[in-house]
């Protein structure tokens, strides 16, 4: 179920309009299981979920990227895992505003 689809050149799939939070969430995790864990208890909020889902996207984090910033960095507190993800893709939106 979380298996990336295939794509040209091992890139990783993109998040299309279309997607529903769990293909969304599927596509983000890249197979990484533990990833997938962390994305679905974000996604239990529908609407916030999605807002940071869209976040995650624009950081080009996947897979391992995120379960290692979750479990590593922030020792599993989704709070604070969360919080980061906000603000860290608030400073790389305000960078490629100025370029």
């Amino acid at each position: 179920m979380f298996a990336p689809a295939p794509t040209k050149d091992n890139e990783p799939e993109m998040l299309d309009a279309s997607d529903t939070l769990a293909r969304a969430a599927g596509k983000l995790a890249a197979g990484n299981v533990g990833a997938a864990c962390v994305l679905g208890r974000i996604v239990d909020d529908p609407f916030t979920g999605a807002l940071i889902l869209l976040d995650i996207e624009s950081m080009g984090l996947r897979g391992e990227e995120i379960w290692l910033l979750y479990s590593d960095v922030h020792a599993m507190d989704l709070g604070r895992f969360i919080e980061d993800v906000k603000v860290q893709a608030r400073k790389a939106s305000r960078f490629r505003d100025w370029s």
